[in-house]
């Protein structure tokens, strides 16, 4: 059994210490109905941190979080047509944990402040960047690590504390509810579903779990391994990826088994952390 610290919630004032990461992007297809990698590309390809991918869900672009020289953090954008990389935010503050908002007209972010420490998430317009909007301040709601959103109304967050909890947020409602204690890093929406995908830990087991929020309950998908870092990503036809050490595997809906992915050769054999999935692509994050 491996204890989640507090501090492992989102790990901005650790990251200029963290070994580097770097984001790679693979091909994604499929072959008797197993995902199939291939073409491994460094996005990201500069020493530091790079971490914490997202895709836009309509448009040919991945963002991704990228530690600067005086190691605050902004948010980058690779176009995945063009190969070209620019940079979204330009800002004193730290930006982490880049996600397009469902009706796709901005970038929600966990802001850390340079001047407090406080950790908010916050919305860019992505035409505008200079363009905000407060959605959480973590004065109110506790330091926010990650958060996963339904629709535009509501999310699921990771909330650091003792121990760290997934909130559920309803703005319209103005409600925020604790929904699981002792919970892992990553939050989904599970593709063809209104619900949420999270990691908690529940004695000595890790479980993948379901969250719906109209009725309220949670539900065990599967197992997740105890001795990984409890990183995953749903492919759209409801398959499981989990990152363990330095290798990939694969949880069936159709026969409830993970079984073991087969990584391109020349990908470097060293750990993989955050996973992120859009028709036809993976991207992945590796050690240095």
């Amino acid at each position: 059994m491996k204890p989640l610290l507090a501090l492992l919630g989102l790990l901005p004032a650790l990251a200029s210490a963290q070994n580097g990461t770097d984001v790679y992007l693979m091909n994604l297809t499929s072959a008797k109905g197993k995902p199939v990698l291939s073409k491994p590309v460094n996005i990201s390809n500069k020493p530091g941190y790079d971490n914490q991918p997202f895709f836009h869900p309509a448009k040919p672009l991945l963002y991704y979080t990228s530690m600067m020289p005086d190691s605050q953090t902004d948010i980058m954008v690779y176009d995945l047509s063009t190969g070209r990389t620019t940079q979204l935010t330009r800002t004193p503050d730290s930006e982490y944990s880049p996600t397009v908002l469902p009706a796709q007209r901005e970038l929600s972010c966990i802001v850390q402040r340079k001047a407090t420490g406080d950790q908010d998430l916050v919305a860019y317009s992505l035409a505008d960047p200079a363009s905000t909007r407060m959605i959480f301040a973590s004065q109110k709601t506790g330091k926010i690590g990650y958060q996963a959103w339904l629709n535009d109304n509501e999310a699921v967050a990771f909330v650091l504390g003792e121990p760290n909890s997934m909130h559920y947020f309803d703005l319209k409602a103005g409600k925020d509810s604790v929904v699981a204690p002792q919970i892992g890093r990553s939050l989904h929406k599970i593709p063809g579903r209104n619900a949420f995908s999270f990691v908690q830990q529940v004695g000595d087991r890790w479980l993948v779990r379901a969250f719906d929020p109209k009725t309220g309950t949670v539900t065990d998908i599967t197992d997740s391994h105890p001795d990984s870092e409890h990183y995953n990503a749903w492919l759209p036809d409801g398959t499981l990826l989990e990152s363990r050490g330095t290798q990939l595997w694969a949880f069936s809906p159709k026969t409830k088994a993970w079984t073991q992915l087969t990584l391109p050769a020349d990908l470097p054999a060293k750990k993989i952390s955050r996973l992120a999935v859009r028709d036809g692509f993976l991207a992945i994050v590796i050690d240095e």
